[in-house]
Protein backbone atom coordinates (compact mmCIF):
# COMPACT_ATOMS: atom_id res chain seq x y z
CA UNK A 1 0.00 0.00 0.00
CA UNK A 2 1.25 3.47 -0.88
CA UNK A 3 2.48 5.09 2.35
CA UNK A 4 1.40 8.58 1.35
CA UNK A 5 -2.19 9.23 2.52
CA UNK A 6 -4.70 11.11 0.40
CA UNK A 7 -5.76 14.13 2.45
CA UNK A 8 -9.53 14.69 2.34
CA UNK A 9 -11.41 17.58 3.95
CA UNK A 10 -15.09 17.11 4.80
CA UNK A 11 -16.96 20.39 5.27
CA UNK A 12 -19.88 19.56 7.56
CA UNK A 13 -22.92 21.74 6.78
CA UNK A 14 -25.28 20.01 9.23
CA UNK A 15 -25.04 22.80 11.84
CA UNK A 16 -24.06 20.58 14.74
CA UNK A 17 -26.83 18.03 14.21
CA UNK A 18 -26.06 14.33 13.64
CA UNK A 19 -26.99 13.28 10.11
CA UNK A 20 -26.92 10.04 8.17
CA UNK A 21 -25.22 11.88 5.29
CA UNK A 22 -21.93 12.02 7.20
CA UNK A 23 -21.95 8.26 7.73
CA UNK A 24 -22.78 7.76 4.04
CA UNK A 25 -19.74 9.81 3.02
CA UNK A 26 -17.57 7.91 5.48
CA UNK A 27 -18.75 4.59 4.00
CA UNK A 28 -17.89 5.74 0.46
CA UNK A 29 -14.41 6.91 1.48
CA UNK A 30 -13.66 3.73 3.41
CA UNK A 31 -14.70 1.49 0.53
CA UNK A 32 -12.89 3.63 -2.05
CA UNK A 33 -9.64 3.65 -0.06
CA UNK A 34 -9.81 -0.14 0.20
CA UNK A 35 -10.50 -0.47 -3.53
CA UNK A 36 -7.51 1.65 -4.59
CA UNK A 37 -5.25 0.31 -1.81
CA UNK A 38 -4.35 3.79 -0.59
CA UNK A 39 -4.64 5.22 2.92
CA UNK A 40 -6.72 8.35 3.41
CA UNK A 41 -6.46 11.05 6.04
CA UNK A 42 -9.88 12.57 6.67
CA UNK A 43 -10.46 15.83 8.54
CA UNK A 44 -13.93 17.17 9.37
CA UNK A 45 -14.55 20.92 9.46
CA UNK A 46 -17.66 22.04 11.35
CA UNK A 47 -18.60 25.09 9.33
CA UNK A 48 -21.98 26.41 10.43
CA UNK A 49 -21.75 25.87 14.19
CA UNK A 50 -18.00 26.41 14.67
CA UNK A 51 -16.96 28.52 11.63
CA UNK A 52 -14.26 26.03 10.63
CA UNK A 53 -13.00 26.12 7.04
CA UNK A 54 -10.12 24.10 5.58
CA UNK A 55 -6.97 25.56 4.11
CA UNK A 56 -5.81 24.68 0.60
CA UNK A 57 -3.42 21.89 1.61
CA UNK A 58 -5.89 19.04 1.08
CA UNK A 59 -6.03 16.84 -2.01
CA UNK A 60 -9.84 16.55 -2.10
CA UNK A 61 -12.75 18.42 -0.53
CA UNK A 62 -16.32 17.20 -0.02
CA UNK A 63 -18.89 19.73 1.22
CA UNK A 64 -22.13 18.26 2.53
CA UNK A 65 -25.81 18.97 2.38
CA UNK A 66 -27.59 20.61 5.29
CA UNK A 67 -30.80 22.21 6.51
CA UNK A 68 -32.24 25.65 5.92
CA UNK A 69 -32.23 28.41 3.35
CA UNK A 70 -29.20 28.97 1.08
CA UNK A 71 -30.04 32.68 0.84
CA UNK A 72 -30.95 33.79 4.37
CA UNK A 73 -27.43 33.27 5.75
CA UNK A 74 -25.58 35.54 3.32
CA UNK A 75 -24.58 37.96 6.11
CA UNK A 76 -23.58 35.30 8.63
CA UNK A 77 -19.90 34.84 9.41
CA UNK A 78 -19.74 31.19 8.47
CA UNK A 79 -21.40 31.85 5.09
CA UNK A 80 -18.95 34.66 4.29
CA UNK A 81 -16.02 32.46 5.26
CA UNK A 82 -17.39 29.67 3.11
CA UNK A 83 -17.81 31.72 -0.07
CA UNK A 84 -14.34 33.21 0.42
CA UNK A 85 -13.05 29.63 0.61
CA UNK A 86 -15.02 28.73 -2.53
CA UNK A 87 -13.30 31.57 -4.39
CA UNK A 88 -9.88 30.34 -3.33
CA UNK A 89 -10.66 26.70 -4.11
CA UNK A 90 -11.93 27.72 -7.56
CA UNK A 91 -8.91 29.97 -8.22
CA UNK A 92 -6.41 27.31 -7.15
CA UNK A 93 -8.26 24.54 -9.01
CA UNK A 94 -8.78 22.36 -5.97
CA UNK A 95 -10.81 19.15 -6.28
CA UNK A 96 -14.16 19.98 -4.69
CA UNK A 97 -17.47 18.11 -4.62
CA UNK A 98 -20.48 20.12 -3.40
CA UNK A 99 -23.65 18.38 -2.22
CA UNK A 100 -27.15 19.93 -2.06
CA UNK A 101 -26.98 22.86 0.41
CA UNK A 102 -23.32 23.47 -0.43
CA UNK A 103 -24.21 23.42 -4.11
CA UNK A 104 -27.03 25.90 -3.59
CA UNK A 105 -24.72 28.37 -1.83
CA UNK A 106 -22.11 27.99 -4.58
CA UNK A 107 -24.77 28.66 -7.23
CA UNK A 108 -25.87 31.74 -5.30
CA UNK A 109 -22.31 32.99 -4.89
CA UNK A 110 -21.24 32.40 -8.49
CA UNK A 111 -24.59 33.71 -9.81
CA UNK A 112 -25.35 30.50 -11.72
CA UNK A 113 -29.12 31.02 -11.73
CA UNK A 114 -32.19 31.98 -9.76
CA UNK A 115 -32.57 30.34 -6.34
CA UNK A 116 -36.16 30.01 -5.16
CA UNK A 117 -38.44 27.94 -2.99
CA UNK A 118 -40.22 25.11 -4.72
CA UNK A 119 -44.01 25.01 -4.54
CA UNK A 120 -43.58 22.01 -2.25
CA UNK A 121 -40.73 19.95 -0.84
CA UNK A 122 -39.17 17.44 -3.19
CA UNK A 123 -38.32 14.13 -1.56
CA UNK A 124 -37.80 10.63 -2.91
CA UNK A 125 -35.69 8.55 -5.28
CA UNK A 126 -36.06 10.37 -8.58
CA UNK A 127 -34.50 10.39 -12.05
CA UNK A 128 -32.11 13.09 -13.23
CA UNK A 129 -30.55 13.54 -16.66
CA UNK A 130 -26.87 14.05 -17.51
CA UNK A 131 -26.40 16.59 -20.31
CA UNK A 132 -22.74 16.04 -21.21
CA UNK A 133 -20.21 13.28 -21.51
CA UNK A 134 -18.00 13.38 -18.42
CA UNK A 135 -16.00 10.87 -16.39
CA UNK A 136 -18.30 11.70 -13.47
CA UNK A 137 -21.09 9.77 -15.23
CA UNK A 138 -19.04 6.76 -16.29
CA UNK A 139 -21.17 3.69 -15.55
CA UNK A 140 -24.39 5.67 -14.96
CA UNK A 141 -27.41 5.58 -17.25
CA UNK A 142 -29.59 8.37 -18.63
CA UNK A 143 -31.57 8.90 -16.54
CA UNK A 144 -29.93 7.80 -13.33
CA UNK A 145 -31.65 7.83 -9.96
CA UNK A 146 -30.73 9.59 -6.77
CA UNK A 147 -32.11 10.75 -3.45
CA UNK A 148 -33.64 14.22 -3.49
CA UNK A 149 -34.61 16.07 -0.33
CA UNK A 150 -34.95 19.78 -1.00
CA UNK A 151 -37.16 22.81 -0.61
CA UNK A 152 -35.16 24.99 -3.01
CA UNK A 153 -34.30 24.94 -6.69
CA UNK A 154 -31.98 26.68 -9.16
CA UNK A 155 -33.60 27.77 -12.43
CA UNK A 156 -33.18 30.53 -15.05
CA UNK A 157 -29.46 29.96 -15.69
CA UNK A 158 -27.29 33.06 -15.98
CA UNK A 159 -25.62 32.17 -19.26
CA UNK A 160 -23.25 35.16 -19.18
CA UNK A 161 -21.93 34.37 -15.69
CA UNK A 162 -21.65 30.67 -16.48
CA UNK A 163 -19.67 31.37 -19.65
CA UNK A 164 -17.43 33.96 -17.97
CA UNK A 165 -16.22 31.50 -15.35
CA UNK A 166 -16.01 28.57 -17.77
CA UNK A 167 -18.69 26.61 -15.96
CA UNK A 168 -21.16 24.18 -17.47
CA UNK A 169 -24.60 22.89 -16.50
CA UNK A 170 -24.24 19.11 -16.56
CA UNK A 171 -27.47 17.70 -15.02
CA UNK A 172 -31.15 18.66 -15.18
CA UNK A 173 -34.05 17.39 -13.11
CA UNK A 174 -36.49 14.80 -14.42
CA UNK A 175 -38.55 15.54 -17.52
CA UNK A 176 -42.11 16.61 -16.68
CA UNK A 177 -44.05 17.03 -19.94
CA UNK A 178 -47.31 17.62 -18.08
CA UNK A 179 -45.87 20.37 -15.84
CA UNK A 180 -45.47 23.80 -17.49
CA UNK A 181 -42.46 24.73 -15.34
CA UNK A 182 -38.78 25.08 -16.10
CA UNK A 183 -36.67 22.08 -15.15
CA UNK A 184 -34.26 22.81 -12.30
CA UNK A 185 -30.47 22.73 -12.61
CA UNK A 186 -29.30 19.61 -10.80
CA UNK A 187 -25.58 19.67 -11.46
CA UNK A 188 -22.85 22.13 -12.44
CA UNK A 189 -19.22 21.69 -13.39
CA UNK A 190 -17.82 24.99 -12.08
CA UNK A 191 -14.39 24.24 -13.57
CA UNK A 192 -12.47 21.07 -14.38
CA UNK A 193 -12.02 20.28 -10.68
CA UNK A 194 -15.10 21.67 -8.89
CA UNK A 195 -18.41 19.83 -9.24
CA UNK A 196 -21.72 20.34 -7.49
CA UNK A 197 -25.07 18.54 -7.45
CA UNK A 198 -28.57 19.35 -6.14
CA UNK A 199 -29.17 15.84 -4.74
CA UNK A 200 -27.51 13.24 -2.54
CA UNK A 201 -25.24 10.87 -4.48
CA UNK A 202 -23.72 9.83 -1.14
CA UNK A 203 -27.02 8.21 -0.10
CA UNK A 204 -26.16 4.67 1.00
CA UNK A 205 -29.15 2.31 0.62
CA UNK A 206 -27.96 0.24 3.57
CA UNK A 207 -28.47 3.35 5.75
CA UNK A 208 -31.48 4.79 3.92
CA UNK A 209 -33.57 1.67 4.43
CA UNK A 210 -33.56 1.81 8.25
CA UNK A 211 -33.84 5.62 8.13
CA UNK A 212 -37.02 5.66 6.03
CA UNK A 213 -38.59 2.86 8.07
CA UNK A 214 -38.21 4.74 11.37
CA UNK A 215 -41.74 5.38 12.59
CA UNK A 216 -41.32 9.16 12.89
CA UNK A 217 -39.81 9.47 9.39
CA UNK A 218 -42.34 7.12 7.82
CA UNK A 219 -45.33 8.74 9.54
CA UNK A 220 -44.17 12.26 8.65
CA UNK A 221 -43.67 11.34 5.01
CA UNK A 222 -47.05 9.62 4.75
CA UNK A 223 -48.76 12.59 6.40
CA UNK A 224 -47.10 15.06 3.99
CA UNK A 225 -47.06 13.07 0.74
CA UNK A 226 -49.26 10.00 1.16
CA UNK A 227 -48.56 6.31 1.69
CA UNK A 228 -47.96 5.64 -2.00
CA UNK A 229 -45.05 8.11 -2.05
CA UNK A 230 -43.46 6.42 0.94
CA UNK A 231 -43.92 2.95 -0.57
CA UNK A 232 -42.41 4.04 -3.91
CA UNK A 233 -39.44 5.62 -2.14
CA UNK A 234 -38.85 2.57 0.04
CA UNK A 235 -39.10 0.24 -2.96
CA UNK A 236 -36.62 2.35 -4.95
CA UNK A 237 -34.11 2.27 -2.10
CA UNK A 238 -34.05 -1.52 -2.42
CA UNK A 239 -33.70 -1.44 -6.23
CA UNK A 240 -29.98 -1.96 -7.04
CA UNK A 241 -30.36 -0.17 -10.40
CA UNK A 242 -31.40 3.09 -8.70
CA UNK A 243 -29.88 4.69 -5.62
CA UNK A 244 -27.38 1.84 -5.14
CA UNK A 245 -25.91 2.48 -8.60
CA UNK A 246 -25.47 6.20 -7.99
CA UNK A 247 -24.03 5.65 -4.50
CA UNK A 248 -21.42 3.21 -5.76
CA UNK A 249 -20.45 5.19 -8.88
CA UNK A 250 -20.69 8.99 -8.81
CA UNK A 251 -18.53 10.14 -5.89
CA UNK A 252 -16.02 7.30 -6.46
CA UNK A 253 -15.74 8.52 -10.08
CA UNK A 254 -15.00 12.01 -8.79
CA UNK A 255 -12.40 10.68 -6.33
CA UNK A 256 -10.74 8.67 -9.09
CA UNK A 257 -10.58 11.76 -11.33
CA UNK A 258 -8.95 13.69 -8.51
CA UNK A 259 -6.15 11.24 -7.80
CA UNK A 260 -5.48 10.61 -11.50
CA UNK A 261 -4.59 14.29 -11.80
Amino acid sequence: MNASPIKIAIIDMYNGSPNVGMQCIDNILHHWATTISRPIEKTIFHLRDQCQVPDLSFDIYISTGGPGSPTDTINETWDQQYVAWLDQAFLHQKWVFLICHSFQIACRHFNIGKISLRRSRQIGILPVHPLVKDDLFEGLKDPFYTLESRYYQITEPNDAAIAAMGAQIIILEKERPSVPLERAIMGVKFNNQMYGVQFHPEADPSLLDPYFTQSEVKDSMIESFGELKWKKTHHSIKDPSKVEATFSIMIPNFLNKAIQE
